[in-house]
Formats: C-alpha cells, sequence, structure tokens
C-alpha cells in the first residue's frame, strides 16, 4: 500500500516501513543509480518479476540488502511505479531487454 505517498507493508501484521532513506547516501547513491541504469521503462506491466524478486538481483549486483518494501521505494524514486500498490510484492512496466535481464540470463 502507500501511506504519506511511500510504499508500507503490512501483511498478515508484519509492517514493513523501512525505506531506501534509512541506508547511507553511498547506499542510496549506489541502488538508485542500478536502477536507473539497469532498467528500460515501457508501458504495460512485466509480470515475470516483481519487486521481491528484482531486489536480489540488486543483492547478487551489489551486496546491498534491502527490504521488500525499501526496494519498492527506491524504485518509485526512480518514476517505476505499480498498477496495484495493495499487492505484497509490486510489478513494474519494465522492458525484458533491460541490462539487469541481460546481465543475469542463465
Amino acid at each position: 500500500m502507500i501511506k504519506n505517498n511511500k510504499p508500507f507493508t503490512n501483511e498478515n501484521g508484519w509492517e514493513d516501513s523501512e525505506l531506501i532513506s534509512d541506508l547511507s547516501l553511498e547506499k542510496q547513491e549506489i541502488v538508485l543509480n542500478w536502477i536507473k541504469s539497469g532498467f528500460i521503462p515501457r508501458k504495460t506491466e512485466n509480470r515475470s518479476h516483481s519487486s521481491y524478486g528484482l531486489k536480489h538481483y540488486l543483492q547478487d549486483e551489489t551486496g546491498i540488502y534491502l527490504t521488500n518494501n525499501q526496494f519498492k521505494d527506491a524504485m518509485m524514486i526512480c518514476g517505476f511505479y505499480t498498477k496495484d500498490p495493495n499487492k505484497l510484492n509490486w510489478h513494474y512496466g519494465i522492458s525484458e531487454k533491460s541490462p539487469v535481464f541481460l546481465r543475469n540470463k542463465n
């Protein structure tokens, strides 16, 4: 869900209100640059990758751990929004041709 213009997760009584701003400025910069350089926007939602899965790509490539909510916040800051913010895991309009996916093809 969105609360005060920020993502907020409350799933089965478990709350995740952590934001990207809870990290050091250096880590924030790395995360935001990774998103900006790693994803190509598209108009339609990509259902193949969720916020939960995408944050693992970030962690694998940068070593930075984020909660799902922190990742959602970072994506919003970079201009990527979900159509359904009430879902636990968010999907975004990002192309399969995005550098993140090309780097992580197995």
